[in-house]
Formats: structure tokens, sequence, C-alpha cells
């Protein structure tokens, strides 16, 4: 009798995690009220899913959330924790708000010899446009430039496609513009930057070296 109860409870608990299976993934993919946010998100960050305005400041939530603004204060409010993870392992960057992960990027950080600098920074200074130059290099007019520390920035690179895949700097962090745009727009001055893991020892044989 005991055995025919415990395969009962078990046939169950079974079921129960089986039809909660869909209900959850289509958390992550559906937006109920199109405001730019998928559900799970927006029950992560105590927005209302099926408001697409919870603050009623007629932005949506979704657009408020990417621009680095409040949802949740109106005002155009941004006195809200925001900041980044630069995995040097993995060549990935991930951004948080609120200590929420709400996307991720691959990038290309700086080679063996000019290592991007492990720690934790803030964002000193950000430039729509600048000029990085020195020895077999010059790239102007490159976009979205976040400096991080003294001469090292999380910026656009033009010149290459290796983000993800393999370091190619002098110690930036290279992204590719439809990325980085994202992030410029969504971090201010003061934000955290962290940088973790090591530079990547397997190396290709041939390396163009860009900043």
């Amino acid at each position: 009798m005991k055995n025919k109860l415990k395969i009962w409870i078990m046939a169950w608990v079974v079921l129960l995690v089986v039809f909660s299976l869909p209900k959850i993934c289509l958390a992550a993919e559906v937006d109920s009220d199109s405001d730019g946010l998928n559900d799970e998100l927006e029950l992560k960050l105590g927005t209302d899913p099926n408001n697409a305005d919870t603050d009623g400041d007629s932005f949506k939530d979704g657009t408020e959330v990417y621009n680095g603004f409040n949802p949740l204060a109106g005002d155009k409010n941004k006195k809200i924790k925001r900041n980044v993870e630069v995995n040097l392992n993995t060549q990935q960057l991930s951004y948080f708000f609120n200590g929420v992960k709400i996307g991720g990027m691959p990038v290309s950080t700086g080679l063996r010899g000019w290592d991007t600098p492990n720690g934790e920074f803030k964002i000193m200074n950000k430039f729509p446009s600048k000029l990085y130059k020195g020895v077999n290099y010059y790239y102007p007019n490159t976009k979205w430039n976040l400096e991080f520390k003294r001469g090292f920035y999380l910026h656009g690179a033009y010149w290459h496609n290796q983000f993800g895949i393999r370091p190619m700097s002098h110690g930036c962090v290279n992204i590719a513009y439809k990325d980085v745009e994202k992030l410029y727009r969504f971090l201010s001055v003061g934000d955290v930057v962290k940088i973790v893991g090591k530079t990547p020892t397997k190396l290709p044989l041939k390396v163009s070296v860009n900043n």
C-alpha cells in the first residue's frame, strides 16, 4: 500500500513538472504588453507584465530599462544600479539592471602583454567619437567610447570581426557597433565595470594587433 502511494505521489509530481515547463519557457519568450521586456524579466524587475508603462510616464518599460532609466520611478530617473561584467576567459560582456542580467554581447579584449586590467572600475567619461592611434594602427571616428580606467575604454571596433572569438586589442574592450551603441545608451558616468578572468593563452598563428 505504501509503495502504491509513493508511486502515485511521484506520478503527480512528474505531471506537475511537465505541465509547468512550458509556462516557464514561455515566460522568457512572451512579451504580454509589447513593451520590449519579456514577462520573465518583468517579474524580476518588478514591472507590470500587463502594463507597457508601469510608472505612467509615457515611456514603455523596455525603452526606459535599455536606456538606463528606472521604469518604476518616472521623470527620467536614473537613480538605479547599472553595471557590466567582462569575462576575459570567455570574451563575453554581460550587463545588469538593478542586479538583473538584461543582456550580453561578445567582445575582444587585450592581447597577452596588453592585457585588459582585472578589477572593479567606474565609467569615467563618455565620448561618442574618438581617434585611436599608435604604432601600426590609426582608427579615426571610432564610435561609442566609455572610459573605465585612464586610457582604457569599452568602445566600438569597425576594423575586425573577432568578437567573442579572441583578444585583439592593446587593452581596450572592443565591441561590434551593433552592440556597443546599446551599451553606450544604457551606461552612465559612475556605473561599475568589472573585469574578471584571464586573457586566453591559445591564440591564432597570425594576429592583427588593434586597439
